[in-house]
């Protein structure tokens, strides 16, 4: 790489660059903008680009920047790139002050606006806020922390991308304040980390506390990681939801999904991250108090506790017991004939409950077994409900749980297998009926 004796050169254009950011965005890092309330949009994303807004990542203004480039793409771009060079770039990338760096392709859906992106082999940064910035309130002092906060990303990325032309490689930058991407959705996908209850990318290296930007580049053969090791952190985040308590505007709402479970939603125009530089969200996540490692044990033991707990349901003794207690109620089924009971909590295993020779049967399968198990009917509830069902002589819990919606039914035979097998008396007991009030019409 190319480096001054003394760095003032870069200085100097660094310098250039902020002020030049500043006439063409009208940011005003370090000095006081006064607003109307008509210009206030709550994320900082101007009128013109509320359709950003809505659909979240706006990048807070949205703002078109100016090609702040001091080297010019190469009119022949080279398209591949060795292993050495890529570490070489990753390393001068630490160097400058960026936190990690990640590789994914650029899919449509991650878009923001209509604009045509010539590369979609994409390079994503992370760079961590400052302390400063998260223990400022909410006003002018924190928004003009977090603003000098994006200039300083838009600087390293201009860096990172002349770095890349000054070896060949044609680049374009998707600015931390640009408003092109979904950013937070970009680190996913590169598999930086995973996004939480709060809308934004949870790192192992920095918590929530970041600011991201891309490149979009020429280079085909990037390292690109298929896998996300950090999947698990949305199970974590719903059952903390400290972020939402914290956010002072209730910008983050809890509302209801098409299944009937709650998911949380960001109100991109009632938050004040931008406006007003709040970190509340960031401050009261256990990913920025306690740390990523923290965490995630303490997640890995809540699990093995579930597991444990819920292994207990997976008995094929309790559920032979429980069949031949209610055996009356599957008298109508002829041998052949199959339910499957699976548990919301436990996406791994199912209990089949199959009539061989005029017997019902218990057995444990993993879930994969379904679609060649030629079941007949599969029955979803929670581990609460399947507690009580078996802790209950007869098959009234299983009926009252069935009648309040508490427990699903799908049918996986059409109409006419399902009677040939003898389900049209095994429904009617369960106060239920083909094509009537069940899922199997």
């Amino acid at each position: 790489m190319e480096n001054n004796k003394c760095g003032c050169e870069d200085i100097k254009k660094d310098k250039e660059i902020e002020e030049k950011i500043k006439e063409d965005t009208g940011c005003g890092c370090g000095e006081e903008i006064i607003k109307t309330p008509e210009e206030d949009v709550g994320c900082g994303c101007s009128s013109e680009n509320t359709e950003a807004s809505e659909d979240g990542g706006c990048g807070c203004g949205a703002i078109d920047f100016p090609d702040l480039s001091r080297v010019e793409n190469p009119d022949k771009p080279k398209f591949t790139a060795t292993t050495e060079f890529v570490e070489e770039f990753e390393d001068y990338a630490h160097s400058l002050g960026i936190s990690s760096v990640g590789y994914t392709l650029l899919s449509p859906e991650l878009l923001i606006r209509d604009k045509f992106v010539q590369y979609p082999f994409t390079i994503v940064l992370t760079m961590e806020m400052s302390n400063e910035i998260i223990e400022t309130p909410p006003g002018a002092d924190a928004k003009d922390l977090n603003d000098t906060t994006y200039v300083k990303l838009a600087i390293l990325t201009t860096k990172l991308s002349d770095y890349l032309r000054k070896n060949g490689f044609a680049t374009e930058i998707a600015h931390p304040y640009g408003g092109l991407v979904n950013f937070s959705a970009l680190g996913q996908e590169a598999g930086l980390g995973y996004i939480g209850e709060s809308g934004l990318l949870i790192t192992p290296e920095l918590g929530p506390r970041q600011k991201i930007s891309a490149i979009f580049t020429s280079i085909s053969n990037l390292p690109i990681n298929e896998k996300n090791e950090h999947a698990w952190i949305p199970e974590y985040c719903n059952k903390c939801g400290k972020c939402v308590k914290a956010c002072p505007e209730k910008a983050l709402v809890e509302k209801e999904t098409c299944c009937g479970g709650t998911e949380i939603e960001l109100i991109q125009k009632k938050c004040i991250g931008c406006s007003q530089g709040c970190t509340y969200c960031i401050e009261s996540c256990p990913f920025e108090e306690k740390g990523y490692k923290h965490v995630k044990n303490k997640f890995d033991k809540m699990n093995a506790k579930l597991q444990e707990k819920q292994a207990k349901k997976f008995k094929v003794e309790l559920w032979n017991n429980w069949a031949k207690q209610n055996s009356n109620m599957f008298n109508g089924l002829v041998n052949g004939s199959t339910i499957v009971i699976a548990m919301t909590e436990n996406k791994e295993r199912l209990i089949f409950l199959e009539k061989e020779e005029n017997n019902l049967k218990a057995n444990i399968k993993p879930l994969n077994h379904l679609e060649s198990s030629g079941a007949d009917l599969l029955f979803v509830m929670d581990e609460k409900d399947i507690e009580e069902i078996l802790n209950t002589d007869d098959h009234s819990k299983f009926t009252g749980l069935l009648s309040s919606g508490k427990v699903e039914i799908y049918g996986l035979r059409d109409h006419l297998q399902l009677m040939d097998k003898g389900y049209m008396a095994f429904l009617n007991n369960l106060g239920l009926s083909l094509g009537g009030r069940s899922c199997c019409g």
